[in-house]
């Protein structure tokens, strides 16, 4: 396993952050996520992929993790139009004024850009939390960003959305809980982040295999 990397991906309110079908109330500082370190295999999650022509496997993998056994990973072996895959887990019963945190750690076999969304899971989709992020090459990092539930909603979903280029992402120890960030114990403690140099990589300036 690669060495743990403790750096945090925080978000900055000008710029862009440098993802069970038992509904849930968040109490505390709760994880609200189900199977968050993928210990019990792939369920509740759900992978979609927008362009059918792309090759997508995903899938529990123990030669993989940053803490247990499993991680969470998601081949794009083929790539598809540009289109998106997203890992996703829902519905989360929340309440309107209920600030919340949703957190991951996330590795790549290249630097590659991705976005992590918790929204309502029907029409009109309303965003309650959205950040573009980068998943980084050969450590692990986590990224994290904060919720802001404005209305009371009983299909509240979490996701990381990726492009179906080529590559392979693994997700870990997943957080979805009521409060501010925090790092758990022995998981790691913030540090300062270059956030220009983070976001000098964008959507449109990653040089991809297709």
């Amino acid at each position: 396993m690669a060495e743990r990397r403790t750096l945090v991906t925080a978000c900055i309110a000008s710029l862009a952050c440098v993802s069970v079908m038992w509904p849930a109330m968040a109490q505390d500082d709760d994880n609200l996520v189900q199977n968050f370190d993928f210990e019990d295999g792939n369920g509740p999650w759900s992978v979609w992929v927008e362009d059918g022509g792309a090759g997508v496997d995903h899938k529990d993998d123990n030669g993989e993790a940053f803490s247990g056994k499993n991680s969470y990973m998601i081949d794009i072996f083929n790539a598809g139009g540009g289109q998106r895959v997203e890992l996703h887990q829902d519905p989360f019963l929340l309440e309107a004024g209920q600030q919340m945190t949703f957190a991951l750690w996330l590795k790549s076999d290249k630097v590659r850009p991705a976005k992590m969304i918790v929204n309502h899971r029907a029409d009109p989709w309303t965003s309650y939390g959205s950040a573009d992020i980068m998943i980084m090459d050969g450590d692990w990092e986590e990224h994290w960003i904060p919720v802001d539930v404005t209305a009371n909603d009983d299909i509240v979903g979490i996701y990381l959305e990726l492009k179906d280029t080529k590559g392979v992402v693994w997700v870990d120890r997943v957080r979805f809980y009521e409060g501010e960030y925090f790092p758990e114990e022995g998981y790691g403690e913030p540090q300062a982040v270059d956030a220009h140099a983070k976001l000098a990589l964008s959507w449109g300036s990653i040089k991809t295999d297709r």
